[in-house]
């Protein structure tokens, strides 16, 4: 008898991403308030409006992204865009639990091509690990890792060219995200002042 092997199709846990959503929904109305009182109305209600776009995305996202493994093939699907990988191309597994910076940790998996080039990274903050696990068994591939939790940094220094540098300095990422905030709410209340003149 021939056995044919079913596709394995992963998708968000959609009770996580709607509690992501929900607080970095909850931080927009804190910023757009802030905007609100040292802006204007106007910059608070352009703001809001940039926020809705963000939130329209997320949501889109949230509910189309998957993970589809073949028998040839490793899809990765997203709300606007679809990649395909070459399941051939897949030589190994590497799986590390990270250490973000706010303290809590997620299973993550890289599928690795000979070269040991990133093919597909999938978050455990998208994944849990019982669907990391799965995959790994379907995929069938030599998995390793580091023996703990391991910090963006440390990981690179596990195996160089997992993180990117924005991982390995979020604070660095953090303090430009916020110049350019400050920035923006100095321009508003200058245009605002320059109006009102």
């Amino acid at each position: 008898m021939h056995h044919v092997q079913h596709d394995l199709v992963l998708r968000p846990g959609l009770r996580a991403g709607w509690t992501r959503l929900a607080f970095g929904m909850a931080g927009a109305v804190l910023v757009t308030a802030d905007i609100w009182f040292f802006a204007g109305l106007g910059a608070a209600l352009a703001a809001a409006a940039g926020w809705a776009v963000l939130l329209s995305l997320a949501i889109a996202h949230l509910y189309r992204a998957r993970i589809i493994l073949t028998a040839y093939e490793i899809v990765l699907r997203g709300a606007f865009f679809q990649r395909r990988r070459p399941r051939a191309r897949a030589v190994w597994t590497i799986r590390a639990t990270v250490v973000q910076p706010q303290g809590h940790s997620c299973d993550t998996l890289f599928v690795l091509d000979a070269h040991g080039g990133v093919l597909v990274r999938l978050h455990g903050t998208n994944y849990g690990t019982e669907d990391l696990d799965r995959f790994v068994d379907a995929l069938g591939l030599p998995c390793s890792g580091p023996d703990g939790p391991v910090t963006p940094k440390q990981l690179h220094a596990f195996r160089p060219g997992l993180t990117s540098w924005v991982e390995r300095h979020p604070y660095l990422l953090g303090f430009a995200i916020t110049g350019v905030l400050v920035l923006i709410t100095l321009v508003g209340v200058l245009v605002g002042t320059v109006m009102a003149a």
